[in-house]
């Protein structure tokens, strides 16, 4: 994995928690994208073919269900993760606690509406008119999924927590549970000859078995979230709810821009343009499992350094999502491009034009996984620091404006094949957008990598007024720890205030490397960032060894006067009045803050 990360890369640690996050959740992705081929792999080998008609027709309802869902479960991931950051656990829980109990609340009302006019909804998707004897069938199915709607989102918002909560295993294996357990109910409402009903219950059913596999995660020892009582207002979370308009968005512009480019790709095509297309979709769902598995890690590890305040961080994840989009994405345009012709004979036997068409969407297939990773990590970023504004106005963009376009124009020009090029120059274009944007808020032809980041004023510190660097030996500790002390007497701290910051340091650091490495899975580090403001002196270290919460050991240990606390901690809490842990991102996180004392010439402190 050197190639990856770099032998003594400053950043390593946290180059390697990006990866592990763009794995998992690539991971997760492709298990969702099983997940829901399974209810018509089943239907159409054991039901009638109409019922498949039926199934089909309500498929809306997963898309409908994923808008409220979304909503809730990344708004409460980004405002959560910005918190995290800040080291502000306490707060963390509270909007955990309140998306949860109002999701639950909400999805429960949703979930009466949906089964009472599941008829009339059934006939908005399409049984209606020629249709109309699909709309008993498409009813019953639309009712048994209804009564699933509170687990699924009550999953999205607690799978989103547990990523937060250094719990993306349990997450990615509840996705499993919830895959598996939807075969075994499917088969025993097939055997209990339930209908679609029975099918649509069975994935209800699944997903309360995965919600209850990730609630068992407030059962662990480690785990930092945990409930509270309802503490919010209606501004917060309408405030909450705009960070998840990026999923919202993005389903509804999913639905009606097919429908327009559909017709567009008939008009000039026919029916075997029509074909290609649905392969085209096909490979782009391929394809977009790696792309939203960056940018979900984009926007969860984004999120956290944002609420740090960590520009250096913020800059270093940018620099990987590049990277691993060359990677994994140019790797995957480059097979597909060379294979296209193998690839369009698995769908196409026989040679002609829709097999010549196949071979063209193959490569721009190809061509769109790249681009498209670009453009989701942009916008998932632009949520992650609060851009809300840009954020929906980029999606619309992409997800309807711009395909619709370049479908009309490339259509008139180039035909069917024109259509089916539709969709990476519209992600060409959102890019081209961009760099516009930036080149003409900040004047300049070729925007620099920081004036991409977009970061509010004021949030980069001064060369000067800060540290950071990585610890990795004993002889590490002893330099920094000078350069501390130097550190806070040149911005006119007391002695005090610098010895304290410098024990501090290296007792922490002592303890990490005494009985944090040897038990390190991963190669042992800690990231050092000390920042001076007028706010005062924050000390911030950051280490990948098993979890250790050093606040409420240095609280139980000193409440319990047994005097088993180890010496350095002992100083530690002495010296440091404000101490708080975050275990987030699969690291432990201790912040000290120390109040901005600072000395004059004659020694009196001010």
């Amino acid at each position: 994995m050197s190639f990856l990360f770099g032998k003594n890369n400053r950043w390593a640690m946290l180059d390697k928690i990006f990866f592990s996050m763009f794995i998992t959740f690539s991971l997760i992705e492709i298990a969702n994208v099983f997940g829901g081929i399974i209810d018509g792999l089943i239907v159409s080998n054991f039901l009638d073919h109409k019922f498949l008609a039926a199934v089909g027709i309500a498929n809306p309802m997963f898309s409908l269900n994923g808008i409220i869902s979304g909503m809730f479960s990344i708004g409460m991931q980004t405002k959560c993760a910005q918190e995290l950051g800040r080291g502000q656990v306490k707060e963390t829980n509270r909007l955990f606690s309140a998306t949860f109990y109002i999701g639950g609340a909400t999805a429960f009302v949703l979930m009466l509406v949906e089964i009472i006019f599941s008829q009339q909804m059934a006939g908005m998707f399409g049984a209606a008119e020629k249709g109309a004897e699909l709309a008993q069938p498409a009813a019953e199915y639309i009712c048994g999924l209804a009564l699933g709607f509170p687990a699924t989102v009550l999953c999205s918002i607690t799978s989103s927590g547990c990523q937060l909560d250094s719990g993306r295993k349990r997450v990615m294996r509840s996705v499993i549970v919830s895959v598996v357990a939807d075969i075994v109910f499917d088969y025993m409402a097939i055997g209990f000859n339930t209908g679609v009903f029975g099918i649509g219950l069975a994935t209800a059913l699944s997903r309360y078995a995965q919600l209850g596999y990730l609630l068992m995660h407030f059962k662990t020892k480690d785990k930092m979230l945990c409930f509270t009582r309802l503490s919010t207002s209606f501004r917060e979370m309408r405030e909450l709810l705009s960070y998840g308009t990026e999923k919202a968005l993005r389903r509804v512009t999913n639905v009606i821009a097919p429908v327009v480019v559909n017709n567009i790709i008939i008009f000039y095509g026919g029916a075997d343009a029509m074909a290609a297309m649905t392969i085209q979709k096909d490979m782009l769902n391929f394809v977009e499992i790696l792309a939203v598995g960056l940018a979900d890690a984009t926007s969860l590890q984004m999120g956290v350094l944002f609420g740090e305040k960590n520009d250096e961080a913020i800059r270093e994840i940018g620099h990987c999502v590049h990277k691993f989009n060359a990677i994994f994405l140019g790797g995957v345009m480059v097979l597909l491009i060379i294979f296209s012709k193998f690839v369009a004979s698995l769908y196409i036997s026989e040679e002609g034009a829709v097999r010549d068409m196949v071979v063209f969407v193959t490569c721009m297939a190809a061509v769109f996984g790249p681009l498209t990773t670009l453009v989701r990590t942009r916008i998932t970023y632009l949520q992650a620091i609060a851009k809300t504004k840009n954020m929906q106005a980029l999606v619309i963009l992409n997800s309807l404006v711009y395909l619709v376009l370049s479908s009309l124009v490339l259509g008139g020009i180039f035909g069917a094949y024109g259509v089916l090029a539709a969709r990476p120059v519209c992600m060409l274009l959102t890019l081209i957008t961009v760099w516009f944007y930036y080149a003409f808020n900040c004047k300049k032809l070729i925007p620099s990598p920081m004036d991409y980041l977009a970061l509010p004023k004021g949030f980069r510190c001064r060369p000067g007024d800060i540290i950071s660097l990585d610890v990795r030996s004993a002889d590490d500790v002893s330099v920094i720890s000078e350069q501390i002390q130097l550190f806070c007497k040149g911005h006119g701290l007391d002695s005090r205030t610098s010895l304290s910051a410098a024990l501090c340091f290296e007792e922490l650091a002592v303890n990490t490397m005494t009985h944090g490495f040897p038990k390190c899975k991963d190669e042992p580090g800690i990231d050092l960032r000390l920042v001076y403001s007028n706010d005062g002196l924050i000390l911030r270290l950051r280490d990948n060894c098993p979890v250790f919460n050093v606040e409420r050991y240095i609280a139980q240990e000193i409440s319990s006067s047994k005097g088993e606390l180890r010496l350095g901690l002992k100083l530690v809490g002495a010296l440091a009045n404000d101490i708080s842990y975050v275990h987030s991102l699969e690291t432990n996180n201790v912040i000290i803050r120390f109040p901005p004392v600072h000395e004059t010439l004659s020694g009196v402190k001010i």
